[in-house]
């Protein structure tokens, strides 16, 4: 596709990263360095990674929690604060905090692993101590941005249950409740994918510039929108090829569940199985991205090693 006098290929840039991970990955094979990389892999995943989490029984029994829910709202059993044991309420607060602190963490992990993965694809080497000190401005930025952004997002987001909560306050019946939580459900299901999506895209480009350019989030995050509405075309065909291969890693997470006994499922170890996808769609971006100028090429501050100097003269 010309966009703005401009080729920005789509096919292309895939071709090419296959290429690269087999590079990185396959020539030489080194298990070290398969380790290492998947590790920066493993952290990148708690920022931008995929997980599959498919629970038939929780769908089976959504009505039965649905009914639960509903009937509560018309019982003053468990709001009565002076049944509850004196050690509930502190309890609650305690683990609640424990689990904002975890996921806080866990996003800051996230954040300083995406560089890091990156620095090992652009450098194409297994290095975790380096790219954590050295992006460690980026990385920090690239947090405290997503944590807003999450902020936001749940804001609009419990905005986006008023439509399930009103009718069943106004009216207090079963039915209304259901219709309520019907085109609520509809909504907030609507407003989560459309956040999902495009903070995935706008973070997608984010990293690829901050790493280039070495720039705080803000301006990576302008720099990323300025490039959706500048060339939408391009980025449009981005998102629908990435879509298929995200339907395509699915089936190939599913099947490789099954076939080695959920040993893909682990924790890191599944990671580094199957690192080639993770190191392929990485890959894949920084080379979209790339196209669009030398202020968007990732290898772009990338130095050449030295050579060795000359002896000013040979031994006899």
């Amino acid at each position: 596709m010309t966009d703005a006098g401009r080729k920005i290929e789509i096919f292309e840039p895939f071709g090419e990263a296959f290429e690269l991970t087999k590079k990185i990955l396959f020539q030489p094979f080194d298990i070290g360095k398969w380790f290492v990389i998947g590790f920066a892999a493993f952290l990148a995943g708690f920022s931008g990674g995929m997980n599959f989490n498919f629970n038939p029984r929780g769908l089976k029994d959504s009505h039965w929690h649905t009914h639960f829910f509903s009937q509560s709202l018309h019982q003053n059993s468990i709001t009565d604060g002076s049944t509850w044991p004196p050690w509930l309420i502190p309890l609650i607060v305690v683990t609640v905090v424990m689990i904002v602190a975890f996921v806080v963490v866990l996003l800051w992990l996230g954040a300083r692993g995406r560089f890091m993965f990156t620095d090992c694809i652009v450098r194409n080497r297994g290095a975790i101590v380096e790219p954590w000190h050295e992006y460690r401005v980026e990385g920090n930025s690239f947090f405290f941005f997503s944590l807003l952004v999450g902020l936001i997002a749940l804001a609009i987001v419990i905005l986006a249950t008023l439509p399930m909560v009103i009718p069943a306050i106004m009216h207090g019946t079963d039915a209304a409740f259901g219709i309520g939580m019907t085109f609520g459900l509809i909504f907030l299901v609507a407003v989560i994918m459309l956040l999902a999506v495009g903070w995935a895209l706008v973070s997608q480009l984010m990293v690829p510039v901050m790493y280039r350019q070495r720039c705080r989030a803000m301006a990576a995050f302008r720099q990323a929108l300025g490039l959706i509405t500048t060339h939408p075309g391009p980025f449009i065909l981005y998102f629908l090829f990435y879509f298929v291969l995200i339907i395509a890693v699915a089936i190939i997470g599913c099947v490789s569940v099954c076939l080695t006994c959920c040993v893909t499922a682990i924790p890191y170890i599944g990671t580094v199985i199957l690192l080639p996808i993770p190191v392929l769609l990485q890959s894949f971006t920084l080379l979209f991205v790339r196209q669009f100028g030398p202020d968007y090429d990732a290898w772009g501050n990338i130095t050449p090693p030295e050579p060795p100097p000359v002896p000013d003269a040979l031994p006899a």
